[in-house]
């Protein structure tokens, strides 16, 4: 914070450094001009009307209404002095203001003050016009102005606002590039952090605190990311090896049990009962597999053996396994590719995206146990293949539908959680996004958004709508 109210009172005061050159600038260059050119008073045509509005009739002086006015809100007092100085006429008159003037005393208050009051003069016809104002109301000061200045006038102005445009660039841009040097190394630093990068910036300068504290965060975040990446590594190298582990005993297991399974000499039940523990041992093996496959996916591990991939007939080779492995009667599946997808391609891992449709499949058939109709379909929007797997079951609860939806780690899921958490984590390994929905009569859908191959987008035709 201390370092922020720094960088502030100092930019505040070069803004208001900037303000002060500027102030002075134009007070020279005004004051340069004033002294050459003089000032032109406004009052002129007024006071040429107010003498105007003194006429004579039948040897009386008589003001017009409008004057008497003006002289009474913008004046204070006027008269007309005869040719020989003395006043023949007065309107509001101050007592310590003569009647009798010499030559030498008009020409002493006729651009300037008489008794402190500030007056202006106009010739009338029957001598002076002399208007005053309210006493110390008024600066003065004489100024000439020269002919050659005032057609001149036009240059000037536009000179005196290029001069401060062009100061108030200058005075600008150093400042700016003065910043720009100061905050050059801090966003390298930011940027270094962003990729992970050890920082270390020099802690002298305006922002040294900030360069500081980049340092520590830095530092911080090395010791984080090396302890993550320690805990990471340690989890999936647990994972791998447990998994390799398991696979050996389930297998012996999956052995005995499938001889226990088909041995005759043993009752029916107790074959049965051979069965249910090949059946569970093998779904433990799957649960293992996905299990490494997911922390591998995760955290980026799983090699990605990606070539072209034809869909269509990917799609037909999944839903034959699940046909000839024995599915039940209850269930019926269907598998629809368009028209204009009939050669579709992507560039990928094909058992992965072999293992996210199955994993669709088997999910539907696992959470409908009274059997539904399943239906894989193929189709394309620009840019992308549309893969969806639908099915008429009972859908997805809506708490499950939330958590689907957005990003979550696999024990959010809970029953609907790792096979779904790997299908979502191979389409983000192949560029594409994963969307699930609940259909409006009943049973659910999941859309696979699979970006197309760059050679099979480029040779399609382009339709403008």
């Amino acid at each position: 914070m201390k370092s922020m109210m720094k960088i502030l009172s100092r930019y505040v005061l070069s803004a208001a450094g900037i303000a002060l050159i500027l102030l002075i600038i134009n007070f020279t260059v005004s004051a340069a001009w004033l002294v050459h050119a003089g000032k032109i008073t406004q009052k002129d045509y007024t006071i040429s009307q107010l003498a105007d509005g003194l006429t004579k009739s039948d040897g009386t002086y008589k003001l017009a209404e409008s004057a008497r006015e003006t002289i009474e809100k913008r004046f204070q007092w006027a008269m007309l002095l005869d040719n020989n100085g003395s006043v023949i006429w007065s309107n509001n008159l101050p007592v310590d203001v003569p009647l009798q003037y010499t030559v030498s005393d008009v020409a002493g208050f006729t651009r300037w003050y008489l008794n402190d009051y500030p007056v202006y003069v106009w010739r009338h016809t029957d001598g002076l016009f002399v208007l005053g104002g309210v006493k110390n109301s008024e600066w003065k000061h004489r100024i000439e102005l020269p002919m050659e200045v005032m057609n001149n006038i036009l240059i000037w102005i536009p000179a005196v606002l290029i001069l401060n445009g062009t100061a108030a660039v200058l005075l600008a841009l150093l400042l700016g590039l003065r910043l720009f040097r100061s905050l050059k190394p801090l966003a390298k630093g930011i940027e270094d952090m962003a990729g992970k990068r050890p920082v270390k910036l020099s802690t002298r300068g305006l922002l040294s605190e900030l360069a500081s504290g980049i340092n520590k965060t830095s530092a911080q975040l090395t010791k984080q990311e090396a302890a993550l990446n320690k805990r990471d590594n340690a989890r999936t190298a647990w994972i791998a090896g447990v998994s390799h582990d398991i696979r050996t005993p389930l297998s012996i297991m999956m052995g005995y049990a499938s001889q226990l399974e088909n041995d005759p000499e043993l009752t029916k039940s107790h074959r049965e009962q051979a069965g249910i523990i090949r059946r569970q041992s093998e779904r433990i093996k799957t649960l293992v597999n996905d299990l490494n496959l997911a922390s591998k996916l995760e955290y980026d591990m799983q090699p990605l053996r990606k070539d072209t991939i034809l869909l269509p007939p990917l799609l037909r080779s999944v839903a034959a396994d699940f046909l000839n492995g024995g599915l039940s009667e209850n269930y019926s599946m269907d598998v629809t590719v368009g028209e204009n997808v009939q050669t579709a391609s992507v560039f990928g891992d094909k058992e992965l995206i072999k293992r996210a449709v199955t994993n669709l499949i088997a999910n539907s058939i696992r959470h409908n146990p009274d059997g539904c109709m399943i239906k894989v379909t193929l189709d394309k929007r620009p840019g992308y293949y549309i893969l969806a797997v639908s099915d008429n079951g009972a859908g997805f609860r809506q708490e499950i539908l939330k958590k689907l939806n957005r990003p979550i780690s696999s024990d959010e899921l809970q029953n609907h959680g790792l096979g779904l958490t790997i299908v979502r984590q191979i389409i983000k390994a192949h560029g594409g996004t994963t969307d699930f929905y609940n259909l409006p009569d009943g049973g659910c859908t999941t859309v696979l958004n699979l970006p197309v191959s760059t050679n099979d987008y480029m040779d399609e035709p382009h339709h403008i709508p």
